[in-house]
């Protein structure tokens, strides 16, 4: 058993930068699909916060395909960049989470949205379509727990998360610093 883990270690260290990309991009993906699963499939409506702690994912989504492809061109500077906006993205991320965590448990009041489902507003213009959808919308307010999992919430659940992306990206980054010719 230490020789898997050994191996895993290893292996964890001297990952390139465009297979850096591709876990990250597993990760962002993977993050913004489990929200949807439990949008969707159990019921557990976002309130605004939560949809804000999803933006990173999708930027990051965004920014590990661009490192992969300026990897997959040689270009060390560019990835190291773009490593580092994906480790700021996580960072800021974490402390939303950090932020809806509070909120949650009323240490701190939240946005002014925090009370309207910001999912039922997009692409309604007229005056009376807009009544009738906060009407009907279910009310999701950032400062009632709807889920947890471990007796954590999924705001919670985020904060290590997202450090815990944040370093690996910084460490991306810094391994690129390194070796910038033999890991492109």
């Amino acid at each position: 058993m230490p020789s898997l883990a050994r191996f895993f270690l290893t292996r964890f260290l001297t990952l390139t930068p465009k297979e850096s990309a591709l876990l990250l991009f597993a990760a962002s993906v993977g993050s913004l699909l489990m929200a949807y699963v439990a949008e969707h499939f159990f019921g557990v409506l976002p309130c605004e916060l939560c949809v804000y702690q999803r933006v990173p994912y999708a930027l990051v989504a965004f920014l590990s395909v661009t490192v992969f492809a300026v990897a997959v061109y040689g270009r060390a500077r560019a990835a190291r960049g773009l490593l580092l906006l994906c480790a700021l993205a996580f960072f800021v991320n974490a402390g939303i989470a950090v932020f809806h965590s509070g909120v949650e448990l009323h240490w701190w009041q939240g946005t002014d949205g925090c009370a309207v489902n910001p999912l039922v507003m997009q692409n309604i213009k007229d005056p009376a379509a807009v009544r009738a959808a906060l009407m009907a919308a279910p009310v999701v307010r950032c400062d009632e727990i709807n889920f947890t999992f471990l007796g954590f919430t999924m705001a919670n659940w985020n904060i290590p998360a997202s450090l815990a992306l944040c370093a690996f990206a910084l460490f991306a980054a810094w391994r690129l610093r390194i070796t910038p010719r033999s890991n492109a």
